[in-house]
């Protein structure tokens, strides 16, 4: 009898703006004879379904170390600032923002789910850069974060893949700082020989050639 082979993926679920769904649908294309099961967790909650064997393979947001587990970073995406459309920032959609001009404005920022999250990696942005936010809101989530500011209530900063949300009202404006950037890694238990690896990288590398972005695939 043939065994069905099962391989596990954890998301993010931002993420799901980005390029997974591409590169899990290109990978289900590839290989018919393999079920795809997509199973969201936090980036840290992915660390410990690697390491019980819940998941396979973890694509995540955020530097988290575990001897057990080795990362692979396969891009870093810029953050976008996202504003009312009416906002007085709006001036700057050209030529781009620096982390520095927002700091007295009210920023939602999300998740409000355990930490580290989103939020964190945000916060520990403007620390890098020894700035302070003066009036920092955490929200649910991405949606309920842009749609405040879609009704004129602050601003937020959110990975540039999910500007494609597409809520009314919104524009976004580019982040000039380099450290504005949000890593997305893929996770894998460390001894792990599993075929699943290469083919899924093999598919990786593929969706961003078809959509021009450069490819890291390097340790983190």
């Amino acid at each position: 009898s043939t065994v069905n082979k099962i391989v596990r993926i954890g998301y993010v679920s931002s993420l799901l703006y980005a390029l997974l769904p591409q590169v899990v649908y290109l990978f289900r294309q590839n290989h018919p004879d393999i079920q795809v099961e997509l199973i969201e967790h936090g980036t840290k909650d992915q660390i410990e379904a690697l390491k019980l064997g819940k998941i396979d393979l973890g694509f995540g947001r955020l530097r988290i170390s575990d001897p057990a587990i080795k990362r692979i970073l396969l891009r870093k995406e810029k953050l976008k600032l996202a504003i009312h459309k009416n906002h007085h920032l709006t001036r700057f959609i050209d030529q781009g923002i620096y982390l520095s001009q927002i700091i007295d404005e009210p920023i939602f920022s999300y998740p409000a789910t355990q930490k580290p999250n989103f939020s964190t990696l945000i916060q520990s942005i403007f620390t890098d850069l020894g700035l302070v936010p003066k009036d920092m809101v955490e929200v649910r989530e991405i949606h309920m974060a842009l749609g405040l500011v879609s009704s004129g209530e602050g601003i937020c900063l959110i990975p540039e893949s999910a500007s494609d949300i597409g809520m009314k009202n919104l524009v976004y404006i580019p982040i000039l700082d380099l450290e504005a950037y949000t890593p997305i890694s893929l996770a894998v238990r460390n001894m792990d020989q599993s075929p699943y690896l290469p083919q899924i990288l093999e598919c990786i590398k593929q969706v961003f050639e078809e959509e021009g972005i450069p490819i890291q695939l390097e340790g983190d």
